[in-house]
């Protein structure tokens, strides 16, 4: 007897979101499980949405507004509602913030589904208030029960929910954060006099864009051989490009555009730079080392689990522009050393954050939403 297979709506904000950090998994595990899962993703519409489509992908375009507006937020329940129940799916993974408060709101209503809470990391960062604080977790708690399986990038998200009680045992699972390191690999570049700093991230106060201009205007002072390429979108763009001008680094720090051949980027940069005040396990470290590069990144939570301080890189204070300008001027002056902390970059890059452990651990996680659907449709049909 043939079955159909189960159907997975992975649900992002935003195309670019879904092109970079779902596309390649979803089609990797179409691939694996063909037949008995399919997985589709759902976002609002973009550039990206042809370039999945053309690649073979069921992209189902509705809006996931990132507005936490009462209206905005209904918006998006009733596009995921109607969706998920237009396409017969059977289990939804949720990414982000906007559909992770959404679709778990859906979920107190809707107990067809399987539902599964990937959190990026939980929006507590290291300039969240305590009242706010307490109002995140509080509103974790009661979304508790709506979810299957919540899964964590971060061991220090793992604990906070432990400790709060925010979640039970057999719901977490430790899923961590992989790419393809074959894509992301090391190329050999002619040396320049010029060291290439390369921040991906967008343009919102959460990434602190502001700490590494204030870092670069500290550098400018004592040595003007470097650039820095930042690559983002978001509504502080214009505040940020005021900035560089405001501060004479105009012949320095380079907004370009959004691009999605990133391995290319990285290779032409020699150091990732980060300066969140809060991550999950961020690709925007993790893809440089992979691609042989240091990196540098404050010391928060997310980032500071992806990186070995003064072996693939190093951390740096949130609210010190002196110590990151101190870390640049190190990696300008000192090209040989840096080459070697790329090299162990991209070792630790190979030991932790393989795509191929992702993929067993949601193909495991999916297939056992198959068999929950299998066990349902048995019991329905018992007389």
């Amino acid at each position: 007897m043939t079955t159909n297979p189960l159907k997975i709506l992975e649900v992002c904000t935003v195309s670019s979101s879904a092109y970079a950090l779902v596309f390649d998994r979803a089609q990797a595990l179409n691939q694996r499980h063909a037949g008995a899962i399919q997985v589709d993703v759902l976002c609002s519409d973009g550039p990206e949405v042809a370039l999945m489509q053309a690649q073979g992908m069921t992209v189902v375009v509705a809006d996931q507004h990132r507005s936490l507006n009462p209206l905005q937020l209904a918006r998006s329940a009733w596009n995921l509602r109607r969706a998920i129940r237009q396409g017969g799916y059977h289990a939804v993974h949720l990414h982000f913030g906007i559909p992770g408060l959404v679709g778990r709101f859906l979920a107190l209503f809707d107990h067809k589904t399987v539902w599964i809470y990937q959190s990026h990391g939980y929006s507590i960062a290291e300039n969240t208030s305590p009242l706010a604080r307490k109002a995140y977790l509080f509103i974790e708690k009661l979304l508790k029960r709506t979810v299957r399986y919540s899964l964590f990038q971060l061991r220090e998200d793992m604990e906070l929910a432990r400790e709060h009680r925010l979640l039970d045992e057999s719901q977490m699972v430790f899923l961590g954060n992989g790419i393809d390191l074959n894509t992301f690999a090391p190329h050999s570049t002619a040396p320049t006099n010029t060291t290439t700093f390369g921040m991906v991230a967008r343009f919102e106060p959460i990434k602190n864009h502001a700490l590494l201009l204030d870092a670069a205007e500290l550098l400018a002072k004592q040595n003007r051989d470097f650039k820095i390429k930042l690559i983002g979108q978001g509504h502080l763009q214009a505040d940020i490009q005021a900035s560089i001008q405001q501060k004479g680094l105009s012949d320095l720090v380079e907004i370009m555009p959004y691009r999605n051949d990133m391995p290319a980027f990285y290779q032409s940069i020699d150091v990732g730079v980060l300066t969140s005040f809060a991550e999950g396990i961020p690709r925007a470290l993790i893809e440089p080392m992979a691609s042989g590069k240091p990196v540098i990144c404050t010391d928060v939570k997310g980032s500071r689990e992806a990186i070995i301080d003064q072996q693939t890189g190093f951390k740096t204070s949130i609210d010190s522009p002196q110590a990151l300008a101190d870390h640049m001027l190190w990696c300008i002056q000192h090209p040989e050393q840096r080459q070697q902390m790329g090299k162990a970059a991209r070792e630790h890059a190979c030991q932790h954050f393989s795509e191929t452990r992702i993929l067993d651990i949601l193909g495991d996680i999916y297939l056992s939403c198959h068999q929950q659907k299998r066990e349902s449709v048995s019991l329905e049909a018992s007389p």
